[in-house]
Parts: C-alpha cells; sequence; structure tokens
C-alpha cells in the first residue's frame, strides 16, 4: 500500500504496530505498517518522531515532498545492512580506474537498453513514425557499440548524454501539446517535466531502499562520482529505470485523467501537479508499483510481461551485484 499525506492538518501518530492519522473534523484512521509499502509526505504536517522509527524497523522506506520545489526531497528508511564483504568489492571496483569503467559502462548499457519500454509507448499510443523510431534505435545500437571502446568515465557519460537528448527531442516532437521543448529540472517549466521529476523522485527512492537493503554502500557510486552530499550508487541504479518513468508519463497523459488544468505554474516554483490532480497521479503510480512492466525484453522469467516494481527493482540491484563480482574476480586474475 502507498500512503501518501499532502494535507498540512494531519498528525501522524505511531500506536502499536499502526499509523494513526488525525485530521480536523474527520474520524481518526488507523493503518497498520505491515500493510504499506512505502509513505510519501507533502509539506510540513505533524509527524511524531515514533513514526519515522517505526517504519525504518519494518523496512518501510519514507520519502518527504517539498511542495514548491525550493528544498532537496529527503528520504528516510532503514540503515545499511551489514554485509561487509560486498561492500569492500564495491570500494575495491570504484578506487581502481578500470573496474570503475566497467562497472560504469555495465550502468549506461542498461540504461540503454530500457529505451524499448518508452519506445513502445510512443508508437502503440502516439502512433510516431516508423523511420522515426528506427532512427532512435539505431542511434542507441551503434552507441552500445561504442561503450567498450570508452576511455573514460567523461567519455561514458558523453555517449549517454547524446542519446538521452535523441530521446528528449523525439518526446519534444511528440508531445507540443504539453508545452514540452526538452528535459529541465529545477524548476520544470511545464507538465511533461514536472511529472518526469516527480516520477523520477519516486523512483529514486525505491531504488536507494533496494540499495540499502542490499547492503551496498549508497555514497559509493562508478558512473555518478564523489560528491558531498549525494548519494551516488542510487543514481546509478536508477539510470536503468528512468524508462520506466518515462512509459508512465507517456500512458499517464494519454489517458485523459490529466488536462493542463491539473497543473499550476508560479515564476519561483515553476509547473506543479496541482493539489486536487495528485490523487488521480498516486493512484496510477500505486498500480504501477503492483503492475509494472519490465524494462528489459530478455530479463529473465520474461515469460511473464509485468512484476512488482520492487520484485524489478531488486532483480536489478542483485545483477548489479554479479557484475561487480564478475568484474572483481576478472582483474583479479589478469
Amino acid at each position: 500500500m502507498l500512503l501518501v499525506i499532502d494535507r498540512k492538518e494531519t498528525t501522524v501518530r505511531y500506536t502499536t504496530g499502526a499509523l494513526r492519522l488525525e485530521r480536523p473534523d474527520e474520524p481518526a484512521k488507523t493503518i497498520p505498517i505491515q500493510m504499506l509499502e512505502q509513505v510519501v509526505v507533502y509539506g510540513n504536517p505533524l509527524v511524531e518522531s515514533a513514526v519515522w522509527r517505526a517504519l525504518a524497523d519494518a523496512g518501510v522506506p519514507a520519502m518527504l515532498v517539498d511542495v514548491r520545489g525550493k528544498q532537496q526531497h529527503a528520504f528516510i528508511s532503514s540503515g545499511l545492512a551489514t554485509t561487509l564483504p560486498l561492500r569492500r568489492m564495491q570500494h575495491r571496483c570504484a578506487d581502481e580506474a578500470g573496474k570503475q569503467l566497467s562497472v560504469a559502462a555495465y550502468c549506461v548499457q542498461q540504461k540503454l537498453r530500457s529505451y524499448t519500454l518508452p519506445l513502445q509507448r510512443l508508437q502503440t499510443l502516439y502512433g510516431i513514425s516508423a523511420s522515426r523510431t528506427q532512427a532512435f534505435q539505431q542511434q542507441v545500437a551503434q552507441t552500445l557499440l561504442k561503450l567498450p571502446n570508452a576511455s573514460s568515465i567523461n567519455s561514458l557519460s558523453g555517449l549517454e548524454g547524446q542519446v538521452a537528448a535523441a530521446w528528449f527531442a523525439l518526446l519534444a516532437e511528440t508531445l507540443p501539446q504539453w508545452g514540452f521543448t526538452g528535459r529541465n529540472r529545477q524548476p520544470p517549466r511545464d507538465p511533461v517535466n514536472a511529472l518526469l521529476s516527480l516520477g523520477y523522485t519516486l523512483m529514486l527512492g525505491e531504488v536507494r531502499h533496494a540499495v540499502l537493503h542490499a547492503g551496498f554502500d549508497p555514497a559509493l557510486g562508478f558512473l555518478h562520482q564523489d560528491y558531498p552530499g549525494r548519494e551516488s550508487l542510487p543514481l546509478d541504479v536508477l539510470e536503468s529505470f528512468r524508462a520506466i518513468v518515462d512509459a508512465f508519463v507517456l500512458s499517464l497523459l494519454h489517458s485523459a485523467h490529466l488536462d493542463k488544468d491539473s497543473f499550476y505554474y508560479r515564476d519561483t516554483e515553476g509547473c506543479r501537479l496541482s493539489k486536487a490532480a495528485r490523487p488521480v497521479f498516486y493512484a496510477t503510480w500505486a498500480n504501477l508499483r503492483q503492475h509494472c512492466p519490465r524494462p528489459f525484453a530478455d530479463d529473465a522469467g520474461s515469460d511473464w510481461p509485468h512484476a512488482t516494481l520492487s520484485e524489478i527493482i531488486n532483480g536489478q540491484v542483485m545483477r548489479l551485484r554479479e557484475q561487480l563480482k564478475s568484474v572483481d574476480n576478472q582483474e583479479n586474475t589478469a
């Protein structure tokens, strides 16, 4: 169950094994923690500190969203798992340039392969021309061939950035009615960017939880370099799942559940999803969490094209672990 708290007059308390939501002039609601999979909090409701401890103990990730986009979103979850050998291997691979480059190339490869999913949505929902689709697919294929020859993290980032720019140019051609001309972040200028930013943030929370649960050091990435105050490894893994968010946004905009009145615009805040429209977004997101398309056509078990989002993310995190083992063993035996 996805719990969204977006009314500032809400008070959230912890009772034995459950959360109690209290609002003026409404009966209190009690939700067992064992039913919760993720908690999203907007604005500044009153939440007892015992709530955060209980959610962390139960392994339920929580995300604090700043409504106006002036502050960074915050993530709350349990601490690192006690898997010291895994973290040592992660640090070995990150500390040696050749190993780091191999793992970073793997992260880019996974992202490029995942474009198949949103590209299918463009074809089936928006009728994009076959020639335009083929041109993008050819660019992806050519870039995949170049990855093994990349000599640095910067060159890998450049290759990935070229494909990302082509992808967002393709979206701009497809979604002009939404005022989308390209990807921007702070603040988002149009409804498409507003939905992408929110979706990427929610996905990052899911990915971060899986990375921590697996026992990785979240601060140490491969494609994303060390930066004060940033957890780089979840950003590495997130690259594989941006395509799911892109496909989600394409489907949501095509569904007619949202229109231009579902968003508001302020000079300082940019474009934001309105409070009235948030239930539509989160109901659709909750459905995605339970019935998520696999981002890769050749995933193990792909006879089942859908799974829960957590299953897909956990599977990708485990594949990253196996990739680290492979890189570490190859380098150690060379």
